[in-house]
């Protein structure tokens, strides 16, 4: 059982570290790229859009460490250690979300920004991005690792 849920948790994950890189190098160098009027009218169409992909996903990458990583800390706490990292890495990329993209998405919601602040914003969004991204490529990684701890014996084992 404690296997299945460190592939589930791995592969989850992967899809939302992938998902972000995408973001990084596809979306966010076009949205960046728009005058103000054009990004805020496709911020209202894709905005909601986004949010209804990514709050799930981000949720499901922030619960399912912690759960894989109190799940082996009760099976067997010596492989556990690897295991809190990745669940410590996703509570810091669910923390960007309260520190930052909430008051950062919703000033794009509510067309806050002059065509200059906006500029700025986006180039500051960009970078909270990519470092959210980088964190979640690190969890993704260290929760392959922590599964091959786990699973490794496992398959070894007759």
């Amino acid at each position: 059982m404690i296997e299945t849920l460190m592939i589930l948790t791995a592969s989850v994950l992967g899809l939302f570290a992938g998902s972000l890189f995408t973001e990084a190098v596809l979306l966010v160098p076009y949205f960046r790229s728009l005058r103000s009027s054009e990004f805020y009218r496709l911020h209202h169409d894709f905005g909601p859009r986004l949010y209804r992909y990514y709050a799930p996903l981000t949720i499901t990458a922030t619960v399912l460490p912690l759960v894989s990583a109190a799940g082996i800390t009760l099976v067997d706490p010596a492989k556990s250690s690897v295991s809190w990292f990745a669940a410590a890495l996703g509570l810091a990329i669910m923390s960007t979300y309260f520190l930052y993209f909430r008051r950062a998405n919703l000033s794009f919601a509510e067309k806050r920004l002059s065509e200059a602040e906006l500029g700025l914003e986006l180039t500051r969004w960009s970078g909270v991005h990519n470092f959210r991204t980088a964190l979640a490529i690190g969890a993704f990684v260290v929760s392959i690792l922590a599964a091959s701890r786990v699973i490794g014996p496992a398959l070894s084992t007759p």
